[in-house]
């Protein structure tokens, strides 16, 4: 429940007595089990560590064509969006919460690495023609999408639901690799773009 109070009214505003109220219990039996809120936020932050290292990992040799990569992004995209709050106030909690600025800063450089093992195996499997001098700036607009893509949805003029606004993200970071298949991922192209359509119209 407070995740769910934290992702659709922010977790700035909200106190422990907010929380207590949503779950329809006392101030003192919340305490009992969370020491305040700030536990009730490394706690959040945890779950979500665990799940994301998971997805994380799950990528070594299950990402072989630009469906595969499609898919896997949802997955991501899904994962941060369930915990979404964390990244909407990221740098006001990551200067509150200097051990999970620690935490947050190796799970980015974990999901770095994973993104450069991806593209990896895609230019291994001769779907990606990456130059290898392209790599590291292909991997930091790939990083800026997925790290701040909600940031950018609630500044501007139009914001999306969830399921539209992972599917606009995900298409968003694969046109970074178009430029990059080769003759084989213009059919894959055509389907991804069409698939798009479908799902915003």
């Amino acid at each position: 429940m407070s995740l769910l109070l934290f992702n659709e009214e922010g977790e700035a505003p909200q106190t422990a007595v907010d929380i207590s109220n949503a779950l329809d219990i006392s101030p003192g039996n919340l305490y009992y089990h969370f020491k305040g809120k700030d536990a009730i936020i490394r706690a959040l932050f945890g779950a979500f560590e665990d799940e994301m290292r998971v997805i994380l990992r799950g990528s070594k040799g299950g990402v072989n064509s630009i469906e595969d990569n499609w898919v896997y992004l949802y997955i991501i995209l899904e994962e941060i969006y369930d915990f979404r709050f964390f990244y909407r106030d990221l740098g006001l909690l990551l200067e509150r919460y200097p051990d999970l600025a620690v935490r947050f800063r190796a799970l980015v450089s974990e999901k770095r690495q994973t993104i450069t093992h991806v593209l990896e195996a895609l230019a291994e499997g001769d779907i990606l023609r990456l130059d290898p001098r392209l790599k590291t700036a292909l991997t930091d607009q790939i990083m800026m999408t997925v790290t701040f893509w909600l940031a950018n949805d609630s500044i501007g003029n139009t914001h999306h639901d969830g399921p539209a606004l992972i599917h606009k993200t995900v298409f968003q970071v694969m046109c970074l690799i178009v430029p990059y298949m080769g003759e084989a991922g213009f059919s894959a192209l055509t389907r991804m773009i069409d698939h798009y359509e479908a799902v915003i119209d």
